[in-house]
C-alpha cells in the first residue's frame, strides 16, 4: 500500500493536468464532430492566460506552503499528530476532511462579496467546456491554498495527503467543466455519493438559485446533508453570469480587473 501512495504522490501533477484536459478536450472534438475547437479557441486562449499567472503565483508559495506542512509534522501540530491512526486511516479521514472544509470555503467564496469578485472570474465563462476548469483569477491561488492549510494545521495532515487528494480529485475537477453531458445514470449510480459532472453543471447556472447550491467538489453528501443541493436538466441550464456577458467582459482583460471594479451580481 505504500508503494501505491508513493507512486502515486511522484506524479507530476501539473504534467496530469494537461493529459486529462487533451484528453477531455478530445472527446470534445469528437461529441462535436470536430467544431468544438472552431468555436472555443479564442475561449481557451483567455483562460490560459489566467491559467498561467494562477500557475506562476502558485509556484511562488509553494515554498511557503511546504514550509508550513513542515512545521506542522516536525511540531506534532493538530489532531492527527495528538492521535495514533493507521496512516492509510489518516489518508481517508484527510480526504473526506479537506472536502468538508473545501465545501464550506466554496459557500464562503460565493456568501463574501470581497471573495466572489474573485471567485466570479470561473463563474462569468458563458460556454462550459474542458478549458473552464482553469478559468480562475490568477489571485485566487491566495484562497485555495488557503482553504488547504486551515484543514492542515487544523487536522495535522501531512503533505502526502494533500498532494494525494489533489492527483484523485483532479479528473473529476476536470469532467466537471466538460461541454458534454453524461449519461443520467452516472449520476443515479455515482452521484449518491459523489459530485458528478451534471451535478456541478447546475452550479454554474446563471441564475443565482443555482449557481449558490451543489458546493461540494469531491462528495455530493455536504450539499445533501446541509440543504444545498439541486438538481436540473443539463439541457435547462444557461452557463455564467448576466453581467459577464458580451465579447469584451468575455475577454482575459477584463476578466482580470473584473475583482477590483464595482460589477453589480443581476439576476432574473
Amino acid at each position: 500500500m505504500n508503494n501505491i501512495i508513493e507512486n502515486l504522490i511522484s506524479i507530476d501533477t501539473d504534467k496530469m493536468f494537461v493529459i486529462l484536459l487533451a484528453i477531455f478536450f478530445t472527446i470534445e472534438q469528437l461529441v462535436e464532430n470536430g467544431s468544438a475547437i472552431k468555436k472555443n479557441s479564442v475561449h481557451l486562449f483567455h483562460s490560459i492566460i489566467l491559467q498561467t499567472g494562477y500557475i506562476i503565483l502558485n509556484i511562488l508559495l509553494a515554498s511557503v506552503f511546504v514550509f508550513i506542512f513542515d512545521w506542522v509534522v516536525e511540531n506534532k501540530i493538530g489532531l492527527f499528530n495528538q492521535i495514533e491512526l493507521p496512516y492509510i486511516l489518516q489518508i481517508i479521514i484527510g480526504i473526506i476532511i479537506l472536502d468538508f472544509v473545501g465545501y464550506w470555503t466554496h459557500r464562503l467564496y460565493h456568501k463574501w462579496h470581497l471573495l466572489w469578485r474573485l471567485h466570479r472570474v470561473h463563474h462569468s465563462d458563458t460556454k462550459m467546456d474542458s478549458s473552464t476548469s482553469f478559468r480562475a483569477h490568477p489571485f485566487d491561488v491566495f484562497l485555495d491554498n488557503a482553504s488547504v492549510i486551515v484543514a492542515g494545521v487544523l487536522f495535522g495532515l501531512d503533505i502526502k495527503i494533500i498532494i494525494l487528494r489533489w492527483i484523485l480529485y483532479m479528473p473529476l475537477f476536470v469532467a466537471h467543466h466538460v461541454s458534454f453531458v453524461f449519461p443520467t445514470w452516472v449520476d443515479s449510480f455515482f452521484g449518491k455519493i459523489f459530485v458528478t459532472p451534471n451535478f456541478h453543471k447546475v452550479h454554474h447556472h446563471q441564475e443565482q438559485e443555482f449557481t449558490d447550491s451543489n458546493y461540494g467538489n469531491m462528495f455530493i453528501i455536504w450539499d445533501k446533508l446541509f440543504g444545498t443541493f439541486k438538481e436540473l436538466p443539463v439541457d435547462k441550464i444557461k452557463y455564467g453570469l448576466i453581467e459577464f456577458e458580451g465579447t469584451k467582459k468575455q475577454s482575459f482583460w477584463y476578466l482580470l480587473i473584473s475583482p477590483f471594479i464595482n460589477i453589480k451580481r443581476l439576476d432574473k
